[in-house]
């Protein structure tokens, strides 16, 4: 196994900005959403990198989460909006520079927090889950001094505006926003080919001032997802007689809530559907109650609320004889229909191209009209085994082409600049975090905004092996023993006395009271209430 040290990504610092769809009151509700499963997936993936998340002030992630024990996250809560629509066009700019620009605290783990800002910091990516604000997060941090040529966007789209997915009949479709992301973005990624098609909408029948073009689709790649894993063993904690059959999507228009019923009827009483959305005990306004036939899956569990687990989850999944999954309108990927299959339970799926992506064009359960459902319901096969293909590392592939392909990456710095030759003396000489190294060598910089000449410098120095631990929230920098283009250009520096700033030019080795002083004292906030 490759050492983390020596991958070509080790030390890129990257900031998470979410798409929170999906509120309980005014806390989000994280782990329900794929955008939250990119993410996370990308920070798993991403090991070897330091990454700073804009997570909700106020959501279902408490302190207990693995992520508050990771070294190389640091969640920074935030103010977003609790609205669908609103995230497609607000961001608090206002804030992040607040954050970034250290004056405000960034409570990064329960009862702790840290002070942030760009003399201490480097973003090397902004990976934006709600493209439409990209260009809102770049000129945030241009703002502060980052510039966009050292930040590189990667976008994530979750959803495609478009008029098979708007709101409203009027609802104008966020197209110039769209292309505008992908235009700043160093990679987009769409799941799939319906995500392309869906896009592609937008210039159908329509008149614009521009086409879409090669150069546009060119930079799109796919994140094709893998649902989670599930646990194979049987805990005894669901069973039900017949022949139960599980629905295990949202209860809705879009998941075939009004065809499903009609696709029952005449069915043997035996095969009854079990939900896993405990709406449909409580029919929405306009929609009759569905009878006997659809339950709650969950009705006959005695355990406690918080004991509906994964284990739960796959038991109802394992014990049932069959799961259902209509989704004929918008849709542009599918997790759900994945759980069932993974664990050997035969899935019937109603027969779209989007399914077909996902499930691939030899699937043996697709069907389209109620007579084909029924009769592949009545007739399944004994054992049923079908091999998903193996999204997560098509998905971790694409990923790291598009980081390793990006500006920011293969950009080659011939330039150090006056201070890249001190940077590395004072590195040797035991100095580490890029606030120590500014405070010797941008003593009139350290304490403001008002240069970004540091991260040229930082980049100058890790193309020669100079290492950025993931594990500091601060830029921190070392060089390896086996860094020996550093070692060369740093003998040049100190043998070189007439070089325009030689080392006599510097005074003795000295850090940056304050900075240390928070590093070296544990801060407690008194009420984490309004956190969690």
């Amino acid at each position: 196994m490759q050492n983390l040290s020596d991958h070509k990504l080790y030390g890129k610092r990257i900031l998470h900005v979410c798409s929170p769809v999906r509120w309980s009151g005014s806390k989000a509700v994280l782990e329900t959403d794929s955008n939250w499963k990119v993410l996370m997936d990308t920070v798993m993936m991403l090991s070897m990198c330091h990454h700073y998340i804009l997570i909700p002030e106020r959501s279902t992630i408490q302190a207990g989460d693995p992520l508050y024990s990771m070294d190389n996250v640091t969640l920074i809560p935030f103010p977003y909006p609790q609205s669908v629509l609103s995230n497609r066009s607000e961001f608090n700019a206002k804030k992040l520079k607040r954050i970034f620009s250290g004056k405000e605290k960034v409570f990064f783990r329960p009862s702790e927090y840290l002070y942030l800002e760009t003399s201490s910091i480097d973003i090397d990516f902004v990976f934006c889950h709600q493209p439409e604000i990209l260009s809102n997060v770049l000129w945030a941090l241009l703002t502060l001094r980052y510039g966009m040529n050292n930040t590189d966007g990667i976008t994530f789209f979750h959803w495609v505006d478009c008029p098979a997915s708007a709101p409203a009949g009027l609802f104008p479709p966020t197209l110039f926003r769209h292309m505008e992301a992908v235009n700043l973005s160093t990679r987009s990624f769409v799941h799939g080919t319906a995500s392309l098609k869906y896009w592609k909408q937008n210039w159908n029948n329509r008149t614009h001032v521009v086409d879409m073009n090669d150069s546009i689709e060119d930079k799109l790649s796919y994140m094709p997802l893998a649902a989670n894993s599930l646990p194979t063993k049987d805990y005894g904690l669901w069973k039900q007689k017949g022949k139960p059959i599980a629905f295990n999507h949202r209860w809705h228009t879009t998941t075939g809530r009004d065809i499903l019923p009609e696709y029952m009827e005449g069915l043997p009483p035996e095969y009854v559907v079990y939900c896993t959305d405990p709406t449909i005990k409580k029919p929405q306004s306009g929609q009759s109650p569905i009878g006997d036939r659809f339950k709650y899956a969950y009705d006959s569990y005695k355990g406690r609320p918080q004991e509906k687990s994964f284990e739960l989850y796959s038991d109802f999944l394992k014990n049932c004889y069959a799961s259902v999954g209509i989704i004929k309108g918008y849709g542009t990927w599918n997790l759900s229909v994945q759980d069932p299959i993974q664990l050997g339970t035969p899935t019937l799926v109603y027969d779209t191209p989007m399914m077909r992506d996902v499930l691939g064009s030899q699937y043996p359960l697709y069907f389209k009209t109620k007579e084909e459902f029924q009769s592949k319901l009545q007739n399944l096969p004994e054992n049923f085994e079908y091999k998903l293909r193996d999204f997560k590392t098509e998905f971790e592939n694409n990923l790291m082409t598009a980081m390793l392909e990006s500006r920011n990456h293969t950009k080659v710095h011939d330039q150090e600049g006056l201070f890249g030759g001190p940077w590395l003396y004072f590195m040797s000489q035991g100095l580490t975090y890029k606030k120590d190294l500014l405070y010797q060598t941008h003593q009139s910089l350290v304490d403001g905004q008002g240069s970004n000449s540091w991260e040229t410098i930082r980049r100058w120095v890790k193309q020669w092996g100079v290492k950025d631990d993931p594990t500091s929230p601060f830029t921190k920098l070392h060089i390896p023993d086996d860094a020996t283009e550093a070692h060369r250009r740093l003998q040049e520096y100190v043998n070189d006395e007439e070089h325009e700033n030689p080392v006599s030019k510097f005074e003795k080795l000295h850090e940056h009271k304050e900075f240390h002083r928070q590093l070296n004292k544990t801060k407690k906030q008194v009420d984490l209430t309004s956190f969690f």
